[in-house]
């Protein structure tokens, strides 16, 4: 599995996670929202004559469904941030990865890229201390054993971004950083992760 299956998996496995927690969330804040203004209604009615019961009750049925719309958009709301979270989830669950195993997956994207094998290798300010130029000999070396040239370098620059890395060289700059790629696959997941966080809600 090379490191974009891995993303995705990743992507998935963070929206079964934590679709039951936010959607009882969002029901219950929904459910507040309905009752308060029922209530309110209700106090309403009481205060008013009999002659003015019918007003009140159509004053009671403007109100709730003014609460049902109000509460459709506030679960909207948490459902677009619902998705937010589970994409910039993955970032975060991937960039703290155990070492090792964040290691294998920048490997496995880096010997899986279309390079030529003597690009510069720009590594995140955050992956100092475990993407350095010993990891990059040992991707040479792989490289070198595919029949590709093994002469990738070293930046001696980091960049800001997350995870991940950027490939600079040929005039030609690809961004392998996570935010990029888990954007990108953004547009393809997303209706599959909303369907798994809220097709029980349709």
């Amino acid at each position: 599995m090379d490191g974009i299956d891995k993303i995705k998996q990743r992507i998935l496995e963070d929206a079964r996670q934590e679709a039951e927690r936010i959607i009882k969330s969002a029901e219950e804040k929904a459910e507040e929202i309905k009752k308060a203004k029922a209530d309110e209604a209700g106090r309403l009615k009481k205060r008013l004559t009999e002659q003015n019961i019918e007003a009140a009750r159509e004053h009671k049925r403007r109100m709730l469904v003014s609460a049902q719309l109000e509460m459709k958009k506030k679960v909207l709301a948490v459902k677009r941030d619902m998705i937010e979270a589970v994409f910039a989830g993955v970032i975060e669950r991937i960039s703290r990865m155990p070492d090792d195993q964040y290691r294998e997956v920048i490997a496995s994207m880096l010997l899986n890229a279309p390079l030529q094998g003597d690009e510069e290798v720009l590594f995140s300010v955050y992956d100092e201390h475990r993407l350095d130029q010993n990891f990059l000999d040992y991707i040479n070396e792989q490289l070198k054993k595919q029949g590709r040239n093994g002469r990738l370098r070293l930046s001696p620059d980091r960049g800001q971004f997350k995870a991940g890395f950027i490939l600079r060289g040929h005039k030609v700059e690809i961004n392998c950083s996570f935010e990029a790629i888990v954007r990108a696959l953004r547009a393809e997941m997303e209706s599959q992760v909303a369907e798994m966080l809220f097709g029980e809600l349709s």
